[in-house]
């Protein structure tokens, strides 16, 4: 099993398995199939308790695993990921080793000309340079492990630029005396994690203020390389993202992955736009999934699949009794079920003007009141909206609010069509391929002048067209390979039939098997076949023998 993967199962409400990732596959290999029961691979699991939370350590194969995430598709398909604790805990092992030879090597690329202290985010003191114990009269023994403030108390230095940094959460450059009575002129910097919280402090140490400018090349070559290392730990998070179900390859997506990792866990308002059918839901469910917002509820609405009398008691909810119809224990709106979650309203230029000023009101008062009601109730959400309208072209012709566009459009995130991201046809092929093979049992392959057909589509309506049409060729394509002829009309006239290096035979016999698996398909028999094409029977048998695989009279 891979380390960085997750096991990827999902099942119906009966706990039978519909389907499962490569890993999963290699992890339970050869008990797991399709149809078979969840519970008969993972000892005592409760799959009623399960499939409503998450975190829980369950046992299979004699060793721990742990659902990291559980989610439902639809009523009736549930995805757990699972990841195996013996691989996650090896994983941390190996983190606190690199972590402990980067740490030898900042010292190292100081060469010991400066004295260096490296502490963690409480000030505790982790390693110190070979130079420390002349410089401040103190064993390097009686100095790792303690903290700043108990070494600042007794007198080793004075002030602690450490304790400053922590204080002042910035770096910090002071003056500080040692034992002897020396002064030396000190830097601390800090290193925080994503979420600005500390993790580290390095502090540097001159005894010669002379040696300021050497000092200087060497921290920027430090910093450098504290760059380089975090750029790492991004990309391995970027590939962290192929893991949450959106297949991408294109330098125009990984520019929007890169965006979703620096304001996931900023709570400001995104607005995320492009054509339809291109995944502004998945983008949206990836931000509050990647947010420290995730283990509440992410609550959808589609501005503009309701109608426009309906949508307010939608949002907001109402109060028995609030109008005809209404029920009468009435009911809680979208934006109440948000919150400490995220809210995604889709299609927002949609939504009629004059609830437009209601939201207005709700995004900067963090307060509602229920349709029927006299008072407020507050609510904290993030929110998402999405659209494939222009709103810069809505506001101008006054069909939707300014303020409000401002207020949406703090962080915009533009998905571009699949057209202009030509690198992502083929993975989302090969991904869409895979996935209706296992659904639907079959062991159908694509040849590669569809493939360069596919790819060649300007494809309108994006990565939904895309996946609708390999479900549509994986479930009617006679046979298990899937050639241009299978394609729809409109998609291979875009192509000219793809004919370059083909010769006038190999296009004749890809165009004959396509009429005849297309005739098998609707007719079945070979005498109404035979009929319908104007041909003998027996010239039916041969084409079905030579074309379609496995054919027998």
């Amino acid at each position: 099993m891979k380390k960085n993967l997750e096991l990827n199962i999902k099942t119906n409400s009966n706990g039978e398995i519909l389907s499962f990732n490569s890993c999963a596959e290699i992890y339970f290999s050869p008990e797991i199939n399709l149809g078979k029961k969840i519970q008969d691979l993972i000892d005592g699991f409760n799959f009623e308790l399960y499939s409503k939370s998450q975190n829980n350590i369950i046992k299979a194969k004699k060793r721990d695993l742990f659902i990291t995430h559980v989610s439902f598709e639809n009523e009736n398909v549930i995805s757990f990921l699972l990841q195996d604790l013996e691989m996650v805990f090896r994983k941390l092992e190996e983190t606190s080793e690199f972590f402990d030879r980067q740490m030898d090597f900042i010292i190292k690329v100081m060469n010991n000309e400066n004295d260096i202290t490296i502490t963690d985010g409480k000030g505790i003191v982790l390693k110190v340079s070979d130079s420390y114990e002349g410089h401040f009269d103190v064993q390097k023994e009686n100095i790792i492990g303690k903290s700043i403030y108990e070494l600042e108390k007794t007198g080793v230095f004075s002030p602690s630029v450490t304790a400053l940094v922590l204080k002042e959460k910035k770096k910090v450059t002071i003056n500080q005396r040692n034992r002897h009575g020396e002064m030396i002129m000190v830097t601390g910097v800090p290193i925080v994690d994503d979420d600005n919280n500390i993790q580290y402090v390095v502090s540097f140490n001159s005894i010669d203020i002379a040696e300021i400018s050497s000092f200087r090349e060497k921290y920027e070559k430090l910093n450098k390389f504290l760059e380089q290392y975090f750029s790492e730990i991004k990309e391995l998070r970027l590939k962290e993202i192929g893991l949450l179900g959106i297949i991408s390859k294109s330098s125009s997506m990984e520019n929007i992955f890169q965006t979703i990792i620096n304001i996931a866990d900023v709570n400001v308002n995104v607005l995320i736009m492009g054509e339809t059918g291109v995944g502004k839901n998945l983008i949206a469910k990836l931000i509050h999934n990647k947010s420290s917002r995730c283990n509440c509820k992410f609550i959808e609405l589609n501005c503009g699949a309701i109608p426009d009398n309906l949508i307010e008691s939608e949002l907001f909810g109402y109060e028995k009794g609030s109008f005809t119809g209404a029920d009468n224990r009435g009911k809680t709106g979208l934006i109440e079920l948000a919150d400490k979650g995220t809210l995604f309203l889709d299609e927002i230029g949609e939504l009629p003007l004059n609830l437009q000023k209601k939201l207005l009101q709700v995004i900067q008062e963090k307060k509602i009141m229920k349709v029927g009601a006299t008072k407020y109730v507050d609510v904290d959400f993030r929110l998402i909206t999405a659209t494939n309208k222009d709103l810069k072209r809505l506001v101008e012709k006054r069909e939707f609010r300014e303020d409000l566009y401002y207020r949406l459009n703090v962080v915009p995130i533009e998905i571009p069509p699949l057209r202009e991201r030509t690198d992502d046809i083929l993975p989302l092929i090969i991904h869409f391929t895979d996935e209706f093979n296992i659904k639907y049992k079959k062991n159908k392959k694509i040849t590669q002048r569809t493939i360069d057909t596919l790819i060649n589509y300007p494809w309108p309506g994006n990565v939904r067209e895309l996946e609708n049409l390999i479900e549509r060729i994986v479930l009617t394509t006679i046979g298990d390979e899937i050639d241009i002829f299978n394609l729809p009309e409109q998609v291979r006239n875009t192509s000219g039939l793809n004919m370059t290096g083909q010769t006038l035979n190999e296009l004749i016999d890809a165009y004959e098997k396509h009429i005849f698996e297309s005739a098998y398909m609707k007719y079945r028999t070979t005498t109404a076949m035979a009929k319908a094409l104007g041909i003998g029977q027996s010239s039916v048998v041969r084409k079905l023998q030579k074309y379609i695989e496995g054919y027998k009279k």
